[in-house]
């Protein structure tokens, strides 16, 4: 069949594992601390964003006051967010176990493309022992720009060398499913989590949406392998 899924490509923030509320609850911190005041739809911005895209904004915004530098307020808020994953834990999204065993028993391949730096994610997917459960990792300090750049799925696009057809990815950002479509993937799968999109943002990047990552498998296994 032309359009049997043979690669799944997952993004990591807010779609495999819930690190997007981390985020903004440590920037939240830094930005009272320095006493810069920000938006709340701010904070939905800067989501699924690289660092690169993310000091763009900031500066763009002239938030920084005094001398602050980006890098300080950066290094600050991963350390914030590292301390509340150390007294708070991380969590994994629901169905995330159950469409990755189906995909295994199916032969399908799986990658991650995350806009995090890989010791973030090497972290992230070690604590919520989901590490091994891929074929290929690929993280944002390992492409020249990361999302919503398309460098990222181009990258296992070209690791893995299949037909865009028979790729689906899967996001919950508008930045990463830019980034898929830049990419020329067709399939992009819109998992929602903090980040609504609207109906127009909708119409112009999502090919299907779901609830969560089991409906996601429970298609897949109604349809044979195609959405």
């Amino acid at each position: 069949m032309k359009d049997k899924i043979k690669l799944v490509i997952f993004d990591m923030d807010g779609l495999m594992v819930d690190t997007e509320s981390i985020c903004i609850k440590a920037w939240d911190k830094v930005f009272n601390n320095y006493k810069i005041k920000v938006e709340k739809e701010f904070y939905f911005e800067i989501i699924g964003s690289s660092a690169k895209v993310l000091e763009e904004k900031i500066k763009h915004r002239k938030i920084l006051k005094d001398n602050l530098k980006f890098e300080d307020i950066l290094n600050v808020q991963r350390k914030e967010a590292a301390n509340i994953v150390e007294k708070e834990g991380i969590t994994k999204k629901e169905g995330i176990d159950e469409l990755l065993g189906y995909l295994e028993n199916k032969g399908i391949k799986k990658a991650v493309a995350s806009s995090s730096f890989r010791t973030k994610v090497n972290k992230f997917l070690t604590i919520t022992g989901l590490i091994d459960k891929f074929d290929y990792i690929v993280a944002g300090d390992e492409v020249k720009d990361s999302k919503p750049a398309p460098d990222l799925y181009l990258n296992v696009i070209e690791k893995f060398g299949i037909d865009n057809q028979n790729i689906i990815i899967l996001e919950d950002s508008k930045n990463g499913l830019t980034a898929a479509k830049r990419a020329g993937l067709e399939k992009r799968i819109y998992i929602p989590d903090i980040v609504i999109l609207s109906s127009e943002e909708e119409k112009n990047l999502v090919y299907k949406k779901f609830n969560n990552l089991l409906e996601v498998k429970e298609k897949l296994e109604k349809n044979k392998d195609t959405l």
